[in-house]
């Protein structure tokens, strides 16, 4: 069965990258939550997507150069902004698997020494765009899984390259698996053949079931979801 994976947790019906949609998620039957991690101004790793606090305050101060207390101060959708120590303890609770998601370089040694604190290297994938932050991490954690996110953002050429082809980067970060955006050109024909070469490849994101189930007839090991229990009962 290929794994239900929470994209922000179940951000379709609670607030995204909260313990709320994290609780939700688990609830619904999700195998793995997928959340960002960033690191506060006062060197606290937390779990938060966008680079600034525009989208909830309407002020675009950067992530970086706020405090957790400032952090902590943001409504979002009437939930708090969790660090990732939280996030480890419902991991560890729960059992539930973790995809984390590095949004900065520089947090690779303070996110592997706080899942090593938790016990959770075996339990959670981290995933970037970054191939800095992932060749970092296989010199810090070669134990550690590691997921290379590619998306459809970018026109220059070696990242469209690196998407149409993704075998020599896999490679050049010692990657677990491949994290390709559903939108991305000529995926039908690159899935299987990446998973024909040892990599997972966890598609994101998919809310519709009837492209859910068409993905993991192609090979697909994961699909992150904003709808985990309709990927649960799509997929089951």
């Amino acid at each position: 069965m290929p794994l239900v994976i929470a994209h922000r947790g179940a951000s379709a019906y609670a607030p995204e990258n909260t313990l709320a949609a994290f609780e939700l998620a688990h609830a619904q039957g999700a195998d793995m939550l997928e959340l960002d991690v960033q690191r506060s101004a006062d060197g606290v790793l937390v779990v938060f997507h966008d680079t600034t606090t525009e989208r909830w305050d309407g002020q675009p101060r950067p992530v970086d150069t706020c405090t957790l207390a400032d952090l902590r101060c943001l409504d979002i959708a009437s939930a708090t902004v969790p660090t990732l120590a939280e996030v480890c303890v419902f991991a560890r609770e729960s059992g539930i698997l973790l995809n984390v998601e590095l949004k900065q370089s520089d947090i690779v040694v303070p996110t592997v020494t706080l899942l090593r604190a938790y016990n959770l290297i075996d339990r959670t994938l981290v995933s970037a765009f970054s191939a800095s932050a992932l060749r970092k991490l296989s010199r810090v954690a070669p134990e550690l899984s590691r997921g290379y996110l590619m998306g459809t953002r970018s026109y220059h050429p070696a990242t469209r390259l690196r998407e149409l082809w993704p075998f020599l980067a896999l490679r050049e970060i010692q990657a677990t698996t491949w994290h390709p955006a559903i939108e991305l050109p000529l995926l039908r024909q690159m899935l299987p053949r990446v998973r024909r070469a040892g990599y997972t490849v966890n598609v994101w994101t998919v809310d519709d079931p009837a492209v859910m189930r068409r993905l993991v007839a192609w090979g697909a090991t994961g699909i992150i979801t904003n709808k985990p229990d309709l990927a649960r009962a799509s997929l089951t």
